[in-house]
Order: C-alpha cells, then structure tokens, then sequence
C-alpha cells in the first residue's frame, strides 16, 4: 500500500499476538517517540506517524482500499484479533517523519507518470520555489526510490534495500531512468502545522479496542498471549541495550564526548534502571542536554534529544 522508509529499525517482525497494541501506541507517544509503527498481514498494512509523540495520522488497508484517522486505527484492531501480523517499528528524524507523512496521506502532485514524460528539471525548480515538504519517488515495479525535501531543499535519499537515509542522488537517478519508470510527488505541511494535531488525543484507544474485541471471536490461546504481555518487564540487558543506543546517538552529535556524557548520567543516579521511571528519565535527558549544551552548543542538540527520546519510548513500547 505504501512504500516508507526503512533505514533505522527499531523492531522487526515482532508478533502482533504478543503485544497489547493500544499500551503500545499510547507508550510511544508518551515517550515522545519520532517515525513510525507498521502492522503487517496477507493483504492488509497500517502505518502509524509519530513526530515528538504526536501521532499525526494513521492509514490502514489494502492495493483497493484504504483508511485513516480513526477508521484506521479501529480496522488495525480488527485485524490484530482476527488475524495477528507482524509489528515493525522504524525510528526517524522530525524532518523525515514530515516527509512520510506526505508519503502516508500527502496530496498528491504526480501520481504515476511516466517518467520520460514529465519535465523532471521543472518540476524540482517548482518544488524548490514553492519551499514543498514532501517527497518524490521514482519507481517501476521492482525498483524505488526516494527524494525527501524540507522547505525545497533535498535533505537526503533512499532507495528500496538501502540500510540508511543517503546523501547521494546516483540511485534515486539510475531508477528514474529505468525503462518505464514512472513517478509520484506528494507534499504535506510544515512540522508546525502538522503537530497541531494528535490523534492520540482524540481516540480513546481502550475503549476502540474493547469495541474490537467484542465485535470478533477471540481464540482463548490468543487471550492469553496477549495477558501475559500486558505487563511487560525489561531485562538488564535490554536495559544496557537501550544505554548503548542511547551512546550511538550521543556519539555521532558529539563524537567522544558524547558517549562519555551518557555512561557519565547514567551512571551517576543508579544505573540503567533509571530510564523505567518517568521522573528520573526526564532527569537523565535534562542531563544530558545540559552537558551537551556545554560541549558543544552549535550542533544539532535539539535533533539529538528528539532521537533519544523516541529511542527510548520505542524501546520500552514494544
């Protein structure tokens, strides 16, 4: 149904029977997570946009039909009962979750071109002009590319298999030259303007998923797979694990000093358990962003708190 981007997974392939979907979604955006959730089974897909825990839209359905907003979300449960899937989750800058968005439920400039016949040079001048948030993608039906702008301006690429977000056009222009390639354009709103709206904050997903579990027979083995999820702990390791992306992050704003600042916070209010608590939690990112600030204060430190975060909703979400 959709083609986003998959350069930074956070979890794959994760059994939908194995988890309680509405703790998870409310998790991610209590955790002001940034990117998106996938649910995916035979002929049926949805994809959840979050940008600083916001969920920004919702789509959900199959090649024939689609849903968003609250349809979506109530079709995603439907379907989790009925017939489980598999749960993905992807981590993103805000700057790229704009750009899913277009992708997601964007308004649609080219929908399907062929290549060879659209003034490509024009059309990237217009979008430049125009200062467009959004998307272009050049596909054929095995091959797809992407080109993400913010404000006009190209702020990375991505192709289908690449394992990150590219700085280089080669492969977006060798698939637009493919025989019979053909092309898409979408555009959304500014972040701004997209974070106005929450649709957390206006479904109360309990009370969906209730409704979804009474309008569908559930199997007793699924019941109980998915009460003993319900209370999910978090083993040491994967507690060090979180530490350890959180060090990966630091690192690349701030090279060394970056992960000396995180073992430095973490180590000084006890330990990677710290992160389990809302209140400690928030300590440790205001600790860390202050000791950022002081290392370093023209890097991208709010880019940096936003992965940090999302990282570590998405984490404890799933």
């Amino acid at each position: 149904m959709r083609f986003l981007p998959k350069a930074n997974p956070l979890y794959e392939k994760v059994s939908a029977n194995k988890i309680v979907i509405p703790d998870v979604l409310e998790k991610l955006g209590n955790g002001g997570f940034t990117g998106y959730i996938q649910h995916s089974a035979p002929e049926f897909e949805f994809f959840g946009i979050f940008a600083k825990g916001k969920l920004l839209c919702a789509v959900s359905g199959d090649d024939e039909r689609s849903q968003t907003g609250f349809e979506a979300i109530s079709l995603l449960f439907d379907k989790i009962i009925t017939v489980g899937g598999e749960i993905n989750v992807y981590r993103m800058t805000t700057d790229l979750a704009v750009c899913a968005h277009a992708l997601a439920v964007g308004t649609r400039l080219f929908n399907g071109e062929e290549v060879r016949q659209v003034d490509i040079r024009g059309v990237m001048g217009r979008l430049k002009a125009q200062g467009a948030n959004g998307v272009v993608r050049f596909y054929t039906p095995e091959r797809s590319a992407m080109i993400f702008y913010k404000d006009g301006l190209t702020i990375g690429f991505y192709y289908d298999g690449a394992g990150s977000i590219e700085s280089s056009p080669d492969e977006s222009r060798r698939i637009a030259a493919l025989p019979g390639a053909c092309v898409e354009i979408r555009s959304t709103r500014t972040l701004d303007e997209l974070m106005q709206y929450d649709l957390l904050q206006i479904v109360n997903l309990p009370k969906l998923w209730e409704s979804a579990r009474s309008r569908n027979t559930v199997p007793n083995q699924k019941e109980a797979a998915v009460a003993d999820f319900s209370a999910p702990t978090l083993s040491e390791q994967k507690l060090l694990e979180i530490v350890d992306d959180l060090s990966e992050i630091a690192s690349a704003y701030l090279s060394r000093e970056g992960r000396a600042i995180i073992e430095k916070r973490i180590a000084e209010r006890g330990g990677p358990s710290q992160l389990l608590d809302d209140a400690k939690r928030a300590l440790f990112i205001a600790g860390v962003e202050a000791d950022a600030t002081a290392c370093d204060s023209q890097a991208r430190l709010g880019e940096m708190i936003d992965l940090m975060k999302s990282e570590i909703a998405a984490r404890l979400a799933v």
